[in-house]
């Protein structure tokens, strides 16, 4: 006599409905609708540009970013306008906490934010392209 192994019912419907979303997840979130946001877009710069692994999904790293933006070092001279000591505004770019992932503060896909303002009070007025 063979046993069988039995799925309570409540598993049957979860694994059904796990497959469904997982099959609809392309519609759902296809190159049409995901992102949102895409700052690059307007520029004519492709997708594929920044995410190199041939997915939307794919994160980039500092590497490509500093690919067209430039080195720490570059960005730093580059910013060095937003120095105003007397208003307590240090570089962003030339920080304490050294070489900080662009995508603390830079947001390709949503509204960027200042990371510094995570710590420092009171907050910078500064905007993150």
């Amino acid at each position: 006599m063979k046993k069988s192994i039995k799925f309570p019912v409540i598993m049957k419907v979860l694994l059904t409905l796990f497959l469904i979303m997982n099959l609809s997840m392309p519609a759902a979130f296809g190159a049409d609708t995901m992102p949102k946001m895409n700052k690059h877009k307007g520029k004519d710069i492709a997708c594929e540009s920044c995410h190199d692994k041939g997915s939307p999904y794919a994160r980039t790293g500092d590497s490509t970013c500093m690919g067209c933006h430039g080195a720490y070092a570059e960005l730093a001279k580059k910013t060095a306008k937003l120095d105003d000591v007397k208003a307590g505004i240090e570089n962003p770019h030339k920080s304490h906490i050294g070489e900080a992932r662009c995508t603390l503060c830079h947001k390709n896909h949503a509204q960027s934010v200042l990371y510094c303002n995570e710590c420092h009070s009171p907050k910078f007025d500064m905007k993150a392209p």
